[in-house]
């Protein structure tokens, strides 16, 4: 009898091995490529975050810096305001000018000039006379531009006495009428603004400084640097300043990596203040910037790898483990991976395997309703943030204030199908919020009463006096909710304070006609938009105000142009005193002229 002997297949390896093997394999590459993103992703986030920081740090710094200088420059104009010193007694003026001295200790010296630029008067806190360095700069920019009404800040330049930095600053003095009478010239020694910066704090081993427009150091915690005068002109960022000298304002500087005043390489970034032409470089090293990310790749890599093992040591238990019902599970597992999400396992084989197959089929039908949910909101998300995009596109070009809160209400209306829209805007009183615009009839007839809430009553009141939003989803359970009868089948609503900053502008009311109608996306999206009509509406008030001013202006040249054209001082005066009066809306305007005293224009 012949045996036969039995001949495997060579190379041939057993199911539960070859899917170890790919278990194991695939384990190791999902958590290497996962890990890897979420490495990338924490980096960006990182880098990003420091930008940021960077960013805020530098335009708070800025500030600070800007508010030194814009102090002294309304300390100046506050007090010529109240005295004009060009026009009172030399005693007088004598005071005035020593009782500026004390406005800040920063203030050295001052001169007052005459509309010729003849100097009235001149104090100074160290010496009887002014400094020549400071005597030189009375001259030429600084008269020309306040000739014009402008403001005046010098260069910095070193006192050739303390070595110390000073900035001239110059304002003109005006009379009642908004004529020019003469120049206010004040020296600033910017030491006291070193404590200032000192005090910036850049991350724990970072700091900030100030450079002029030239690249010079003029402030800085190594006062000796400073004292010294030192051009720090080659550091890219206070390079960037220097090359653009027109970038006035930069709400989002750039960051860059580069070696730094210390000499080691930092992650910084610059603001430039506009006026002066100065600007605030934060530096951090990068040592310290980069440490937490790179205690974060640190831990992740070493997660990666652990992980990778204890997967691969799964991967060959469980591989051993499952068969047949695996490899169904495996296929109807791919299939829904590409999309077919229909398909069920069948719950056979072993109970861990049924157990595994039932767990599966529901989790594909959640995700079947998580998918048809997400698809949903995903088209929500996107009407939303469509009509976010034309309302602002649309605020951006109104600078009517009637039109454009009509324009909003009825966009959001319309576009939420919401029950009802109104806005009110705060009175000059602050204390009442006065209807400017509404939707349909009730709308109309509530602008035609005059309709107004005060401010903490109501909805509306509370959200003007917390400038916070108000949400209620069923306006009959809330005992702060007004009710309106012009408006029965109100049940939700929302009320968005109209705001930039603390400054509460108004508010944005959004009523539905069904309980809980108005949810949590509804406050982000309304948020949003009241932010926008925020910024419009401060636009609109800004250019009505302009436009008030260009009035003003255009009818004292006028007026100003007529009286130049008259050949004598009696015929100035009434022409003066006509035209005074139409501007006041007199019905009788006359000058009466006395030639031993000021002539008198008397208006009726």
């Amino acid at each position: 009898m012949m045996n036969t002997k039995t001949i495997k297949p060579t190379g041939a390896r057993s199911l539960a091995v070859t899917l170890a093997i790919a278990f194991f394999a695939l384990s190791v590459v999902i958590l290497l490529v996962n890990g890897a993103l979420a490495v990338y992703t924490n980096y960006v986030a990182y880098q990003e975050n420091i930008t940021i920081r960077q960013q805020l740090i530098a335009q708070e710094a800025s500030k600070s810096v800007a508010s030194f200088i814009e102090e002294k420059f309304t300390g100046l104009e506050t007090a010529v305001e109240f005295a004009n010193p060009v026009l009172v007694s030399s005693n007088t003026r004598k005071n005035i000018m020593e009782s500026l001295l004390g406005l800040h200790p920063a203030f050295r010296q001052f001169a007052l000039l005459n509309g010729q630029g003849r100097q009235l008067a001149q104090v100074s806190r160290s010496s009887q006379s002014l400094s020549p360095q400071f005597a030189l700069r009375l001259k030429g920019d600084a008269l020309t531009q306040t000739v014009e009404g402008k403001r005046y800040i010098s260069p910095v330049y070193i006192d050739d006495t303390t070595s110390e930095p000073k900035v001239v600053i110059a304002i003109p003095v005006k009379d009642a009428f908004g004529d020019y009478q003469g120049t206010l010239v004040a020296e600033i020694n910017l030491k006291f603004m070193w404590d200032l910066v000192d005090q910036i704090k850049v991350g724990e081993t970072g700091y900030a400084y100030v450079v002029d427009e030239y690249g010079n150091l003029i402030a800085f915690r190594d006062t000796s640097r400073v004292l010294g005068y030192e051009n720090v002109g080659k550091i890219y960022e206070v390079k960037e300043f220097i090359e653009n000298p027109g970038e006035k304002t930069d709400t989002n500087p750039d960051v860059a990596i580069y070696p730094g005043l210390m000499g080691e390489n930092v992650v910084g970034t610059y603001v430039p203040l506009g006026t002066p032409n100065w600007a605030v470089v934060t530096e951090l090293p990068t040592t310290e910037a980069n440490q937490p990310i790179i205690q974060s790749l640190v831990g992740s890599v070493s997660a990666i790898l652990v992980f990778a093992v204890l997967a691969g040591l799964a991967g060959i238990f469980v591989a051993r483990r499952l068969t047949a019902p695996l490899i169904d599970l495996s296929n109807v597992a791919t299939e829904v991976g590409a999309g077919n999400l229909t398909l069920q396992v069948k719950a056979i084989g072993p109970a861990e395997i049924a157990n595994v197959a039932a767990a599966f089929n529901t989790m594909t039908t959640r995700l079947r309703d998580l998918i048809a949910n997400l698809e949903q909101r995903v088209a929500d998300r996107t009407q939303a943030l469509t009509t976010s995009t034309e309302v602002s596109r649309r605020l951006s070009t109104i600078l009517d204030l009637d039109q454009l809160v009509a324009e909003v209400v009825e966009q959001v209306k319309n576009s939420f199908n919401y029950y009802h829209a109104h806005i009110y805007l705060m009175d000059e009183t602050g204390k009442e919020l006065l209807m400017a615009g509404g939707t349909g009839e009730a709308g109309k007839i509530m602008l035609a009463r005059g309709h107004k809430i005060p401010v903490g009553k109501g909805l509306v009141g509370l959200a003007a006096e917390t400038n916070e939003l108000i949400r209620v989803s069923d306006t009959s359970e809330d005992p702060d909710w007004l009710p309106n009868p012009l408006l029965p089948d109100t049940k939700s609503e929302i009320a968005v304070p109209i705001a930039l900053g603390e400054k509460v502008l108004g508010v944005l009311d959004v009523q539905q006609n069904v309980q809980d109608g108005l949810s949590e996306e509804d406050a982000v999206l309304l948020q949003s938009i009241a932010y926008q009509v925020a910024v419009a509406v401060r636009n609109a008030q800004v250019f009505s105000e302009t436009q008030q001013q260009v009035e003003r202006e255009t009818l004292i040249n006028e007026i100003g142009r007529k009286i130049q054209n008259t050949a004598s001082v009696e015929h100035a005066l009434q022409v003066a005193a006509r035209e005074l009066g139409q501007a006041l809306g007199a019905r009788d305007t006359h000058a009466i002229i006395d030639l031993q005293s000021t002539p008198i224009t008397k208006a009726n």
